[in-house]
């Protein structure tokens, strides 16, 4: 994906490292050892505890808590690439498209209804290209209009051509992608801590209204911050048209490469895929494999309910099933 080449991997400590990652990492410990403690012993006789221990005890441990945090954000910055791909919706195997289906299809259906004119920055072209999540149709609308307007294959032009734009750009993309990153981070730890806090006050048969305050508010936390993250993906994704837009020139006379632009790149597309050398006949172009999806008449059995609706309803409905339950 585009996103990967502008992901650079974040120095330690550098403030990126910092707000996208060890940040959020101590604040979602914190929250989980605050809930912990809660339910093991008395609050006020906990802290004065700790204020009885020695001076070093407490060092050792302050000190283990941050190693323990930093240790963890490294690992969070390390696999932020993944993350984005995780709420593209490119999850692997069988499984992964059994669970992608619903989503691309309520997705088709939306891109229908706008029309393009009106989806063009939210929706792909081509409906094949179509994800299962907001987020992933907007990264893929601006991965595909490349070869839309140019007959380029962004993916691999992409990392040939980002070395070529001005600090201005550069720059602009990595905030962008940055903002996208600290939302989803955010995003992931809210959903772990509703997890996490939820089952442990479940297993310890801990208060109801704290249980529905930490699993509701996690929930709450991680949908709007996904949300959050539409935004600066768009912006992205506009980053990345401009240039295509301004920089693609600029990436064929540094390749020497002169003529058809259209035949150029796709001449460059065989070259990069295929290793055929530019001076061969074009090869003709495969025809695309139908989508099933493609035939079937969208005559819906059931109702088109929203995802996020049956999403936000299984929540509260579990929610108040366990408080109930215990």
């Amino acid at each position: 994906m585009l996103t990967a080449v502008v992901g650079e991997p974040s120095s330690l400590f550098d403030r990126r490292f910092l707000l996208n990652a060890l940040l959020p990492i101590l604040i979602t410990l914190s929250l989980l050892s605050a809930v912990i403690i809660s339910t093991l012993t008395d609050p006020a006789g906990m802290l004065r505890e700790w204020n009885n221990l020695d001076a070093t005890l407490r060092v050792l441990a302050g000190t283990g808590m941050v190693t323990v945090s930093v240790v963890l954000a490294a690992v969070v910055s390390g696999r932020s690439q993944s993350l984005i791909r995780c709420y593209e919706g490119l999850w692997p195997g069988r499984l992964g498209d059994a669970l992608m289906l619903p989503g691309r299809r309520r997705h088709r259906r939306r891109a229908r209804r706008l029309g393009f004119d009106r989806a063009a920055s939210d929706y792909p072209a081509d409906p094949r290209d179509i994800m299962p999540t907001r987020l992933g149709n907007i990264l893929r609308a601006a991965e595909s209009y490349p070869h839309e307007r140019y007959g380029l294959d962004a993916v691999v032009t992409w990392p040939r051509l980002f070395p070529l734009l001005p600090d201005g750009l550069t720059t602009a993309l990595a905030a962008a992608r940055a903002e996208i990153e600290f939302h989803l981070t955010i995003s992931a730890l809210a959903s772990f801590f509703a997890v996490g806090a939820g089952g442990w006050l479940a297993a310890v048969n801990g208060p109801t209204w704290l249980f529905l305050s930490c699993y509701w508010a996690g929930a709450a936390c991680a949908w709007l911050t996904y949300r959050g993250a539409l935004a600066p993906a768009r912006l992205y994704g506009e980053h990345v048209r401009v240039a295509f837009d301004l920089y693609r020139q600029e990436l064929l006379t540094h390749l020497g490469i002169e003529g058809d632009e259209r035949e150029q790149w796709a001449r460059l597309n065989q070259f990069w895929y295929r290793n055929i050398p530019m001076d061969t006949p074009l090869l003709p172009e495969p025809e695309d494999p139908e989508d099933p999806e493609d035939d079937v008449p969208e005559v819906p059995s059931w109702p088109a309910i929203p995802p996020q609706l049956l999403t936000w309803a299984l929540i509260i409905s579990s929610g108040l099933l366990v408080g109930w339950l215990r």
